[in-house]
C-alpha cells in the first residue's frame, strides 16, 4: 500500500511541475522548401520569420519554446498545422529553431509555454 501511495504522489508531482512549468515535447523545424507556400492563416511562410506548426495550439497563439538541452528559449506565433498523425511536436520556422538549436540537431527536446492563447481541445494530445 506504501509503495501505491508514494508512486501516486509522485505522479502527481510529476504532472503538475510540467503543467506549471509548460508542456515538454519535440521541436522541428520546416524545410526550406516550404518557403514561399500559404499557411492555414493564409500567411506566406519564410524561413526568417518567427513562426510555428502545431496540432496542439489553436493558431495566433504566442508560445515560448525553451531547448531543455541549453535552456535558449524563442517566442513564436503558430500560424499552421501539422500533418494530423505528428503528436507532442511543434515545427519552428528555420531561424527560430537555430535561435535555440543547431539546424543539424533535427529534432529538439523543448519545454513550451503559452504566452498568449490557447490550446485548441480539438486537436490537443
Amino acid at each position: 500500500m506504501k509503495k501505491w501511495l508514494v508512486l501516486l504522489f509522485a505522479f502527481i508531482f510529476s504532472y503538475a511541475k510540467s503543467f506549471a512549468q509548460g508542456t515538454s515535447q519535440k521541436a522541428s523545424y520546416y524545410h526550406s522548401k516550404f518557403n514561399g507556400r500559404k499557411t492555414a492563416t493564409g500567411d506566406i511562410y519564410r524561413d526568417y520569420l518567427l513562426t510555428a506548426a502545431s496540432n496542439i495550439y489553436k493558431l495566433g497563439t504566442r508560445l515560448l519554446v525553451t531547448n531543455k538541452k541549453t535552456g535558449k528559449s524563442v517566442q513564436v506565433v503558430v500560424n499552421d498545422r501539422m500533418a494530423p498523425h505528428i503528436k507532442g511536436r511543434v515545427d519552428l520556422s528555420k531561424s527560430a529553431f537555430q535561435k535555440i538549436a543547431h539546424a543539424g540537431n533535427g529534432l529538439v527536446p523543448v519545454e513550451v509555454q503559452i504566452l498568449e492563447g490557447k490550446k485548441d481541445n480539438n486537436n490537443s494530445l
